[in-house]
């Protein structure tokens, strides 16, 4: 069989035709990979393209999801502001659910709990009963608990780690008093409420010395407060509701009544609702950009050009941010009752004079329409919770592994492992043709290189022969 090598050798010997068949079985392969070639990089461009424009839209609608999510949850409404005239007395938190107002609250006591404090000892691991087990009382309104202190844990640090531990309502602490000699000992509080008292003794079993809690540093005793003129004995210091959407803790009696005021500032609300506006545009120019085709936009404009699933996406866009809540209130309905519109080209707008009336005269109803009045729903809820909670379901499910986005994306990096294959296929099938075009010029040149030797040969016979016939 004739081989390449042969092939160049015969040319280079000008045995052969003596054109350059080498470049020839080239330019023949050339022109036979180029076309079929230049179709599969464009389809692996396509679906670069396609990718790029994917992650652009995934982008921004996790922008817009994120806007939706400041607006979601009902704490996100918390926009009363508050003034207490006496805050060293008192503190005043307001929940989304307060309403603006002005209210008096006046302490004449503040809630105490029962303290004890124990004998005192040289140290923190000083042993009361040789290493041995003992046991505590607790005496309460209840009746009386044992807590056992385990053996090698008879110790003020033991002691109170086996109170703790016990988990009865009361709170045990080592402190060190300064004191010349014996200077640690256990300080043992309650729950605060006259309720709430109780004793705690040693028990027959510590025999080692002495364990008495005989030193009473607080009495226990319910609080008395009037707020808005009513009168109450609470036994604890934080009282949540005496103020509707209000939590009051107590620190100490107050100089006279105290003025708490409670004022609405909507301003941080419109900002969130100004936000959203601005990332669904944002997501809106995003879908025009992939999708035109004149777009010059680099990277990703263009990109997804006459394609159904860009379109179904914008529509299903729009009929998430502008479907009635499934918690309306009032008049409060959708977004449109808080002045957001969106016009032909799909671009949202914000009637700023709108929304203040609809947060001044209409706050609670916004707050359900938009967040259903619940809190930290996640997006795998079925729960009711509003516009913004729907909507933040659904975009979070456009936006898993298994959403559309998602989806897409993955088919076409898929399609470019296989045109990749294509290529890979594609040189090994121009591989074999170069093999087959070398051959057969190979083949062709030995017959030329023949025939053009057979021909000299001849050439020379024949001149021989006149020469020899003129000399006769």
């Amino acid at each position: 069989m004739t081989t390449t090598s042969t092939t160049n050798a015969i040319s280079a010997l000008g045995a052969g035709s003596g054109m350059d068949v080498k470049a020839l079985a080239t330019s023949l392969v050339d022109a036979e990979r180029a076309p079929r070639k230049d179709i599969i990089d464009k389809k692996i461009a396509k679906s670069e393209a396609a990718i790029s424009g994917y992650s652009a839209l995934k982008l921004v609608l996790d922008n817009l999801n994120t806007s939706i999510t400041d607006l979601k949850d009902q704490s996100d409404f918390a926009s009363i502001s508050t003034r207490n005239s006496q805050d060293a007395a008192l503190t005043v938190t307001a929940s989304a659910t307060a309403s603006a107002g002005s209210h008096s609250v006046d302490i004449t006591r503040v809630a105490t709990a029962r303290r004890w404090l124990s004998d005192g000892y040289a140290a923190s691991n000083t042993s009361l009963n040789g290493g041995a087990a003992f046991t505590l009382n607790l005496a309460n309104a209840s009746g009386s608990t044992p807590i056992t202190v385990p053996a090698g844990r008879d110790t003020p640090g033991g002691i109170v780690a086996a109170i703790n531990a016990a988990n009865l309502g009361v709170n045990a602490q080592l402190i060190n008093t300064g004191e010349a000699s014996n200077p640690f000992k256990i300080m043992v509080t309650g729950a605060t409420g006259e309720a709430n008292d109780f004793t705690l003794t040693a028990g027959n079993d510590l025999t080692g010395s002495a364990l008495s809690f005989g030193t009473s540093l607080q009495t226990p005793a319910n609080a008395d407060i009037t707020v808005d003129g009513m009168h109450l004995t609470p036994s604890t210091n934080q009282l949540t509701g005496l103020i509707p959407g209000v939590t009051l803790n107590l620190y100490a009696a107050t100089n006279g009544p105290a003025a708490i005021d409670l004022t609405r500032d909507t301003s941080d609300v419109k900002t969130k609702v100004a936000a959203l506006v601005k990332a669904y545009n944002d997501a809106n120019t995003m879908f025009n950009t992939v999708s035109d085709p004149k777009s010059t936009v680099a990277t990703y404009g263009a990109s997804l050009a006459n394609n159904s699933v860009v379109d179904s996406l914008r529509t299903q866009l729009r009929e998430i941010m502008f479907k009635d809540s499934a918690t309306p209130s009032g008049k409060v309905k959708g977004l449109r009752d808080l002045g957001v519109s969106v016009d032909k080209n799909g671009v949202m707008t914000l009637d700023n004079t709108q929304l203040d009336a609809a947060l001044s005269n209409q706050f609670d109803d916004a707050v359900t329409m938009l967040t259903g009045n619940t809190e930290g729903l996640s997006a795998y809820s079925s729960q009711p919770s509003g516009a913004m909670g729907n909507a933040y379901r659904s975009i979070t499910s456009m936006l898993s592994t298994a959403g559309t986005i998602s989806t897409q994306s993955t088919n076409q990096t898929k399609r470019i492992s296989e045109y990749k294959d294509e290529l890979t296929k594609l040189e090994a099938r121009m591989t074999q043709l170069m093999t087959r075009y070398n051959q057969q010029f190979g083949a062709m040149e030995s017959i030329v290189g023949q025939t053009k030797s057979l021909q000299t040969s001849l050439t020379s016979t024949f001149a021989g022969m006149m020469a020899s016939y003129t000399k006769g």
